[in-house]
This record gives structure tokens, sequence and C-alpha cells, in this order.
């Protein structure tokens, strides 16, 4: 008998069946046989690999990865604890659940000290306690560590218990009900008599004539399908999604759909995370049923009956609500709970700014907020310390999250592993991305409103090792909206570009690496020459910031919009002014130097480390020397250096070594100072930046000499005795105490 059972969804299926009993040993035995008898994957390689169903994988906690394989088989009793692994879940959510739903103490402490969870002694010492001082009984199992997470998951890791067949039993059934193999009564039926012969459930539908395991493993072979139900259109009763904290139902995705009698019925993303099933059971004494709905519903669902931000990426969030400051997690908290053991600092991270971490110790250890929660602190935390970046980077045992200041990553937080997939998927939800992607890399962006304005992110996600890395970047319009006086620019240098800008054509360049500021300067550009009387079009990858009254376009590869394509479409649409994001290949170069040549003003980037670096390699691209001569009026190079924080701003020596670095006696006596580290400065000693320019206008020596091909020496002579170089530049805002020594050598003296 051969079949190609590579379906993920039916061998889970056949996985509850015969944990419920609903499929006997020989016909599972043979359905594995079967599985694996088409030679293509293994059954390991085949829960790992079916698309369908991949999310339950890598969103969830059944791990497949690390099972063991025997002749191309794994083993049963492997799979099947894989597939109940223990949910996550806290003490003051235990809590909750128990004071909601009062379930039976007697069978709850029952269960616990069958498995020798818990002694008797101390089961009667809580309840004295309990009724000596009127306390809840659940309060006090609580509080006394009777009733912990840790005990929870070993409770619920033991399939054998009652509560734990029942509920595989009611999903069994549920299936086997929903692919038309047997009716309710059927398995009203068989349970009934199953409750008096105590045979398994697959002999007992055998022995009524409802169902023989011939019929069932043909049905496996064809394939079964999963109860559905639409949760969007559900109408999920207040006090029902009362009974479970919104956290517990965030983390976990599931929400209560209805409640009958002893019987919970849950919508779930997954249907066969018995341990949620279990753990339910637990807590309310109350048996459960798994209903499959697709995650992405649900997570809408989740939000809309907990609202706590937007659903929807784009819109702004301004109903997240303040984020409480993390608290450290304390050593001892930490071995109780397995995570790494460190000691662990006072979290930095506060709704007001972001505290100085001493040298030398780690960043703390955040686990006691939600999902939603966390996110909303990451991005306030972020935006308190004036960030341009986040990083939210998945390691081996925990994620890390670092923001980008002054154009340094500083470690801020860490928080456990597990939390990873669910902080992807909230931010993914807010962007507007595909949940259930998770091999590509995505791009998206939302609005995060505070009350001292609107901020816009984009977000970025590239699958890696251990999970999806997240980066957003944060858009401030304010700090792109300025003119060219607040960029840093020397005043001779501000006088050469403003004569540049107010020519009717020509091409300007803007030079230098990324992250040296290239885009704000042509923002700034674009502000200074925009009038009522001129047409700005601009052609950008993708669009940052909205400037009003200027045409801007997006590059859109899929719909064969490019720099070159979008460039030639403006020209068709009276352009007075152009501005081309980066020139990154010969057809937009070509297009850009012929549209500055033909009454345009022409503005655009380029990768080069100096100005006169422009020319040799636009040359390259195939331009003529003739014609750059002719087209380029002027080429910026530019770098970002920072600012020391002119409240801790001190005098000082520089050491030997920087001076001569830079080209300076020992016995120099110019004034040098530097910034004292500070909680207002992250402890860097400096606070924002400014840029540093070298300005080249194209005239007469040097356009001879980019005719002649002089060479970059050359060219680069000719332009240090009309304009001031990047060195220069850095070194006027030493001597005006405005950055240190040791900045220019980290951001101009390594880069020329």
């Amino acid at each position: 008998m051969t079949a190609n059972l590579t379906d993920e969804k039916t061998m889970r299926i056949a996985l509850v069946l015969r944990d419920a009993t609903v499929l006997d040993e020989p016909h599972w035995e043979a359905f594995v046989k079967a599985s694996g008898a088409s030679g293509e994957k293994s059954l390991g390689q085949v829960l790992k690999s079916d698309v369908s169903l991949r999310t339950f994988y890598e969103l969830f906690t059944i791990d497949v990865v690390t099972l063991k394989t025997k002749a191309e088989r794994p083993d049963a009793q492997e799979l099947a604890r894989a597939l109940s692994a223990p949910i996550s879940i806290t003490a003051s959510e235990i809590a909750h659940i128990l004071k909601q739903n009062q379930p039976d103490v007697a069978r709850l402490c029952h269960a616990l000290i069958t498995q020798n969870l818990m002694k008797t002694d101390e089961l009667e010492a809580a309840l004295d306690l309990a009724e000596k001082n009127a306390l809840n009984v659940y309060d006090v199992l609580v509080a006394q560590r009777l009733v912990t997470p840790e005990v929870v998951k070993v409770a619920t890791t033991e399939k054998m218990l009652e509560f734990a067949l029942d509920n595989r039993i009611l999903l069994a059934g549920d299936i086997l009900i929903y692919n038309n193999l047997i009716t309710k009564d059927d398995l009203t039926r068989a349970l009934e008599s199953r409750a008096v012969t105590r045979a398994p459930l697959s002999a007992t539908l055998e022995q009524l004539g409802i169902l023989t395991q011939e019929d069932l493993f043909a049905a496996l072979q064809r394939g079964l399908e999963l109860p559905l139900v639409e949760i969007l259109a559900y109408d999920v009763p207040a006090d029902l999604a009362a009974r479970f904290p919104a956290d517990f139902m965030r983390r976990q995705l599931f929400v209560p759909l209805s409640l009958q009698d002893r019987h919970w019925e849950i919508g779930t993303a997954d249907p066969f995370n018995l341990a949620l099933a279990d753990t339910i059971t637990l807590l309310t004494g109350r048996r459960v049923s798994m209903i499959y709905t697709p995650h992405q519903e649900l997570l809408t669902k989740l939000e809309a009956l907990f609202p706590q931000g937007a659903a929807g990426g784009g819109e702004a969030l301004s109903a997240m609500p303040a984020a409480t400051a993390p608290r450290a997690v304390r050593a001892s908290r930490a071995a109780e709970s397995g995570k790494p053991k460190a000691a662990f600092a006072d979290t930095g991270v506060r709704a007001s700014g972001v505290d100085v971490r001493p040298a030398g110790q780690p960043e703390p250890f955040v686990d006691n907020l939600s999902t939603v929660q966390l996110v909303t602190q990451v991005i306030e935390s972020a935006l308190d310390a004036r960030a341009t970046d986040i990083h939210i980077e998945p390691q081996l045992d925990v994620v890390r999250v670092r923001y980008r200041v002054d154009g340094q990553l500083h470690s801020i937080m860490r928080v456990p592993a597990e939390m990873m997939l669910s902080i992807t998927s909230r931010i993914k939800v807010l962007s507007g991305m595909n949940v259930t992607e998770r091999r590509r890399p995505q791009d998206g962006h939302f609005s995060f409103e505070t009350k001292s304005g609107s901020y816009d992110f984009r977000i970025s996600t590239m699958p890696s090792a251990y999970g999806e890395k997240i980066v957003m970047r944060v858009l401030d319009s304010s700090r792109v909206m300025t003119g060219l006086p607040e960029l840093g620019l020397e005043e001779e240098q501000l006088t050469t570009l403003d004569r540049l800008l107010r020519r009717p054509h020509g091409l300007i360049l803007v030079t230098g690496p990324t992250g040296s500021g290239k885009t704000s300067t042509l923002y700034a550009a674009l502000c200074t020459v925009n009038t009522e009387s001129v047409n700005i079009i601009t052609i950008e990858d993708p669009v940052e910031y909205m400037l009003p009254g200027i045409a801007q376009v997006q590059v859109d590869a899929t719909a064969d919009l490019t720099f070159a394509s979008g460039l030639r479409a403006a020209l068709r649409q009276d352009p007075d002014i152009i501005m081309v994001g980066e020139i990154r290949d010969v057809d937009t170069a070509r297009t850009a130097v012929r549209a500055s040549m033909t009454g345009h003003l022409v503005l655009s980037t380029l990768h080069t480390n100096t100005a006169i670096g422009a020319i040799p390699a636009l040359c390259q691209m195939g331009i003529e020397p003739f014609v750059l001569a002719s087209a380029v009026s002027g080429i910026v190079a530019q770098r970002l250096v920072r600012v020391i924080d002119p409240e801790h701003k001190v005098p000082y020596k520089p050491p030997k070594a920087v001076l001569h670095a830079l080209g300076l006696p020992e016995n120099t006596r110019r004034k040098f100072f530097r910034g004292e580290p500070a909680h207002s400065n992250m402890g860097t000693g400096y606070r924002g930046r400014t840029g540093v320019f070298e300005v080249v206008e194209v005239t007469g020596p040097l356009r001879k000499a980019i005719v002649e091909n002089a060479g970059e020496a050359r060219m680069q002579e000719l332009a240090a005795e009309r304009s001031m170089t990047l060195f220069q530049s850095a070194m006027e805002k030493v001597y005006k105490g405005i950055t240190s020594p040791e900045e220019v050598l980290r951001a101009v003296v390594t880069e020329v």
C-alpha cells in the first residue's frame, strides 16, 4: 500500500486521532509506513515543509526540527510530545483565570497531587489559611506558589490525565463529524458506551458499527479537513472574553466562542496546540474543543475585542496607551524561570527618556510586559531618545533591541526569545505586511501619534538564523524640513550652494556613504527653491517625507517604474527642477545628464567618498568627460559628525596620537573640547549631529581638467584651491567647539 501523504495537516490529524484512541496502533503504524513509502521526504521533513500549515510550525511552540528519526520514520511518542509542547503563561494570568472561572478546587488540586506537583499537607495548610483569613482559595494557591507557571507547564505536559484525553477525544470527534465520517449522535453513543467499558474509542466505534479502522484509514489517505469558524463574523460575548486575560489570548492566539455546560469552544489559529486546551481545562475545570480560524483573521478579531492600537497598517496609533516603564528581572526570578542568569541592571527605557547604563553593565532583561505594551514602549522610548532606527534582533536565547542614536547603535534591552514571534506579528499587523510570510523580506509602514506630534515608521523585515530581524526607521519630518543654514554649511559653502541652486539648469550631485545625510541635504535644497513659479518633480526610492507643493514619485520595479524610466516620464511633465534619489546605473546617469543640458536643474546623489570622485564614477558609467564638463555645475560631499553635548562640554587636551593624526603639533595652543558622559547624551558626551561639507563649483580650470581627463588627483588639487575640503570643514567645527578631534578622526579622516 502506497500513498503520497505529504500533508502536515493530515499527519497532525492522524496524531490527534491516535492520542484520542480513535486510530488504533496497527493502523497508525500502517499510516506512518504509507506516508514514508513515496521516498520523497522523511516524515520530519514533511512536518516542516507543508505550506498550508507552516504558520503553526513557526508561530507556536510546536518544535519538530529536533525530532529524532529511526529508519526515516520519527517515533510516534516524540511526535506526540512535540505537538503537545507546554504553553507560556504567567502567575497573574493564572490568578485571573482561576478567579473568573471558579473551577472545582478539589478537582484542580487532585490533578496536581496525582502528579506529585502538590503535597496534601501543603493543600491543607492553604485551605486553613484561606478559611481563617476569609481569603479566596485560588489567591492563596497562587500566592503560596502552589499553582505556578512551572506547575502548569508540567501538568499539561502529561497527556495521560483524564481531562487531557477528554480534550483529544473532543477534537477528534469534531474532525470526524466535520468530515461526515460520523454524526454527533454517533459520538454521543460511543462516549456513553466507552464510559462503561473503558475500551479505546476505536474499538467502541467499530463495535457499534459506526466507523471501521479501514474506513478511517482510507479517509486519512484522501485527507481530512479541520473544523473552521469565520471569526470575523462571530459575535464574541464580552463576558466570555473577560474569562481570560487579553495578553494571554493575544500570545496564544485564541478567542473563546461559547461555553455550554462543562464545555468550551475556542477559535484558535492552532487547533493542534493541545497544551493550550489542557491548560484551559486545568484552570477552568471545563473541557475544550478547538476550532480552527486563520490567524490573520484572529489577530484582527483580537484587536477589535481589545483595542490597544490600530488594526491595520498606515493608521494612526493614537489609541495606544502610554506604556508602563518595564522593570528589570531580578537574578532570582531569572533563575526560577530558566532565563539567562545575568546581573540585570534597572532598565534604561522609560516613557520620559533613556537612562544610561554604567560601563560594562548589560542591557536590562524585560519579560513583564505584554507584546502590545512592549512594542509601544520600544517605540515611545526610541522617540524620546531621538533614535533614527530601531533594531529588533532575534538571537539564540534572547531578542536584542537596539537604537541608533546620532549614528551609533546602543543596546537598550533584551526580551525572552519566545516573544519574538508575537512581536513580529504585532509589527506586521500594524504595518500592513503579510503575517504568514516569514521566508522573504518585507517592507511596510505605519504612523504613531504622541503628545508631541505624529511620526511615520518605515519597517523592513529580513529572515535570519533565529527568526526575522526587524528594522524600524523613524521618519521625523521635522529633521529634514529645514533650510540650508541649519545643515552645518560654512558661510562660504552656503553662498556657493545657494548660487548653484539659483541657476536655471545644471546637474548638482551630493555624494557620500550611506547614512551621511544626503537625503536631508536634497530636501533642504528643494525647500529653498520651492516656490509657486516652479514645477518640481522627484523620483525616490522610497518616498520618505512628503514635501508640500512638490510631485513625488515612488520607484516601483514591479510596474517598470525605475529611476531612469521615471526620469524620462518626468521630463514630459514640463518640470523646472528634477530630483533623482540616486544615480545607480548608466541609463539613469545619461538621462540625468541630458536633462541638465536641456534647460532643467537636476539634483541627485552618488555613493563616492569625495566630491571630485563623482567625476571618474560617471566616466566609468560611460559618460564622456566633455559632456560632464558642460552638465555638472556643482558637487557636494558630506559627512555627519556628532555634536558635543553643550550642557556637558568641557575643555581638554587631546592625546598626542590624536594630534599627530590630525597633523597638529603637540604644543598647539588651540583649545579643544569634549563632552562628559551624562544621562542626556546616553553616556557618549555627544547630543545630535551636524554636517561636514565640501562644496565644489565646477568652473574654468576644473572644467578644463575634466575635459582633458586630467586624473582625480589633479582635479582634487584644483578644487581645493577654490573650496574647503571635508577635513578643513571638520577642523573648523573642532576649533569652534562644535565637535571633538576624535569624532573627526572617526567620521572624516578614515573616509578620505
